[in-house]
């Protein structure tokens, strides 16, 4: 009984070598519209977490887009910047990032289009 078992088991596997390759196809649009929503979720979160959960900043990030949430319009310093690009680099395990280049990201918008560069 035991040698018709194993003989089973070895038919089948050999089968499993004439099943046709399935090709991987690229994500869809969705995915990465899905991943742009969650990038963006966890830098507002950061942003919230960074401003001691103002309810003032919470009001602003609810009511302005990606595009428009402008970090001096939250009142960030350049402490304040300091602080947020290390807990960037924390949440998104990003590498140091210069003076200049997180200089350049003004808004909400950039920074996600930032991370989403780097993680590709």
């Amino acid at each position: 009984m035991r040698l018709s078992t194993v003989t089973l088991l070895a038919c089948l596997a050999s089968a499993a070598a004439f099943l046709p390759v399935v090709p991987h196809h690229r994500a869809p649009a969705r995915a990465s519209f899905a991943l742009r929503a969650s990038t963006s979720d966890s830098v507002r979160a950061i942003i919230l977490k960074n401003t001691g959960d103002d309810p003032k900043v919470s009001e602003y990030l609810s009511k302005t887009g990606d595009d428009k949430a402008e970090f001096e319009e939250l009142g960030f310093d350049s402490l304040d910047m300091v602080e947020f690009s290390i807990n960037l680099q924390k949440e998104f395990d990003l590498p140091d990032m210069s003076e200049e280049a997180f200089a350049g990201l003004k808004t909400v918008d950039d920074v996600v289009k930032f991370i989403e560069g780097i993680k590709k």
